[in-house]
């Protein structure tokens, strides 16, 4: 039972950041139809209401319906085009790079950029762990093929190699389950 309700509490706080963002962009509209509207008012009072009244306030509505959604999708969707070239920069190698957080970003976007963060760093640890383990494997084949390349080499100093090889290994992956 505590356990649902704790649900419910972190889906909520997890849309927090969406939910300001939306009322910031309604608000925001809301202000420049206000502002339209009152100044169609003045322009009303001074001009003839006539057509060209009419043509006025209809084409200042219809800039007002086209450019606030071109503006907010822009602000709001626009960063998700510099931060797909950015992924694609850290998929080709570039591993401790982290997104660009820019100050005019949506609030929204940042707090997921923060998050997005969090998830590069895991994985360059798991990265840096792959590459350390690989380097130590490959030193360690190394001496056994040396070994095997000997001409005369016991049984015995082969299963030594061969096993010491092993708990080193294992040694490794034990290792990065008590880091996690």
């Amino acid at each position: 039972m505590d356990r649902g309700k704790k649900k419910i509490r972190t889906k909520y706080f997890s849309l927090k950041e969406l939910r300001i963002s939306i009322a910031h962009m309604v608000l925001w509209s809301l202000l420049v139809v206000a502002i339209f509207t009152y100044l169609a008012m003045e322009l009303g009072d001074k001009i003839e209401r006539g057509l060209f009244y009419f043509l006025i306030v209809f084409f200042g509505y219809a800039i007002i319906v086209v450019i606030l959604p071109m503006f907010f999708t822009h602000r709001f969707l626009g960063p998700f085009e510099r931060l797909k070239t950015e992924l694609r920069i850290i998929l080709s190698g570039d591993y401790h790079r982290r997104l660009s957080v820019r100050s005019k970003d949506d609030y929204y976007i940042r707090s997921f950029l923060v998050e997005i963060d969090k998830v590069l760093d895991e994985l360059e640890k798991m990265y840096l762990f792959k590459k350390e383990i690989c380097e130590k494997i490959d030193s360690e084949l190394s001496e056994i093929k040396s070994l095997l390349e000997k001409k005369e080499i016991s049984e015995e100093e082969l299963r030594g190699a061969v096993l010491s090889f092993h708990k080193k290994v294992a040694g490794l992956l034990e290792g990065d389950r008590t880091r996690r």
